[in-house]
């Protein structure tokens, strides 16, 4: 049972309690995200700097105080929301999140921490470009996404990164974070929660501003990116898909695991265990507040590319015909087992609770999803892979630069 609490400051709260262990987990949401990044990457490299400790005492005492009673906070960033996640020992709560307080009011930022940072990112930056699938996203995101904020990766590129001071973050987070319509969600021993609440009062929030937009794929297009010393082709497809609040969300949620989910997908059996045409395929349909994507995807052997493209894009042609109400229902309780089992940990349900409150379906949505996935009907499922089949597409390929293209 969830309990929402809106404090004075305009800070929601969810609380959700689990006896057992003395452990409280939590979440911090904040909207924007990455989508309202002035430099991309700026926000994820602001709030890696700013949480790494606090400047009101030393680092050995604030390393010490902190692992003594918890956690580390751990800043993540999504196209939609920004997220701190942490975890303390109940009877240490108060105190904990009295130090994440005075950590949002006397942040991290000094030369030294943010050149560890930095350096870091651009690090894993460079990392991300010897990866074909990251490769392909970032193009086809760009591509799809075009003149849009959903364009903007969460880490950034090496140029954009490398452009950032330490005065750039430290302006950033003094006028962006924490912004109003954020949500803090526990989980776990609550008897601390009283003193956790006085604290979070605490916080300041800032004013916030997140863009609404619709952006349909309107003509198919494909894009080709060359990589020294590809082993493989990695064809990247995104697709038409609603924004997490409409009516056929869950429709999309549940013919994204028909189509590419698990080893009995259709994209699995279809492309790799009756062709074998794949290294890896499969698919993926992020939530998203904005229009949506779903996503397709094959890694193959440069040789049998063309076949693979075109086996792929006839696969989708007649995705009507490959759906049985035997593959439904498979695809129906594999992605019921996935989500609960995704649930089971304090950390997970906290996440959860959050991550429905700040996408705006509200904390319950957590239970009504599943319900919804169970009324999704045949039909429904028809419906939209035809619609699918006929609407146009964007496609990446990745391959050796020495390949044709």
């Amino acid at each position: 049972m969830v309990e929402l609490v809106r404090l004075s400051n305009g800070l929601k709260v969810l609380l959700r309690e689990e006896k057992g262990f003395e452990i409280l987990a939590g979440t911090l949401f904040m909207p924007g995200g990455s989508s309202a990044d002035p430099v991309e990457g700026i926000t994820l490299l602001t709030l890696r700097t700013a949480f790494k400790r606090s400047l009101k005492r030393s680092p050995e005492s604030f390393y010490s105080l902190q692992e003594q009673m918890g956690t580390p906070f751990s800043p993540e960033v999504s196209v939609d929301y920004s997220q701190l996640r942490f975890q303390a020992v109940s009877r240490f709560s108060g105190d904990y999140v009295a130090l994440l307080t005075e950590t949002v009011q006397s942040p991290g930022f000094e030369v030294e921490s943010f050149e560890v940072e930095k350096s870091s990112l651009l690090a894993s930056i460079r990392a991300k470009r010897e990866n074909s699938f990251t490769l392909a996203y970032e193009t086809v995101m760009r591509m799809t996404y075009w003149g849009a904020p959903y364009s903007k990766m969460p880490y950034g590129s090496l140029e954009t990164v490398s452009s950032l001071g330490l005065e750039d973050c430290s302006d950033w987070f003094g006028r962006a974070f924490i912004p109003e319509g954020s949500v803090v969600s526990l989980c776990g021993d609550l008897k601390g929660v009283d003193g956790v609440l006085k604290r979070l009062e605490e916080l300041p929030l800032k004013p916030a501003k997140t863009e609404r937009f619709s952006l349909l794929i309107e003509e198919t297009k494909t894009e080709f990116v060359q990589r020294k010393g590809s082993a493989q082709t990695f064809v990247l497809i995104a697709l038409n898909a609603p924004a997490v609040s409409e009516p056929l969300y869950p429709v999309y949620k549940l013919l994204n695991t028909v189509l590419g989910e698990g080893i009995g997908s259709i994209l699995f059996q279809e492309l790799r265990e009756k062709r074998g045409f794949a290294y890896s395929t499969g698919s993926i349909y992020p939530s998203r507040v904005n229009t949506g994507r779903l996503l397709v995807y094959i890694g193959t052997s440069p040789e049998k590319e063309e076949a693979v493209r075109g086996e792929l894009r006839a696969l989708l042609s007649r995705l009507p015909s490959l759906i049985s109400e035997e593959l439904l229902e498979r695809s129906r309780r594999y992605f019921r087992g996935t989500y609960l089992l995704d649930h089971e940990t304090r950390g997970k349900k906290a996440w959860y609770s959050g991550f429905w409150e700040i996408l705006g379906r509200g904390w319950n949505y957590d239970e009504e999803f599943l319900k919804e996935i169970e009324k999704v009907e045949f039909e429904d499922i028809l419906r939209v892979a035809e619609k699918i089949s006929q609407e146009p597409f964007h496609e990446v390929v990745v391959k050796d630069e020495e390949g044709s293209c």
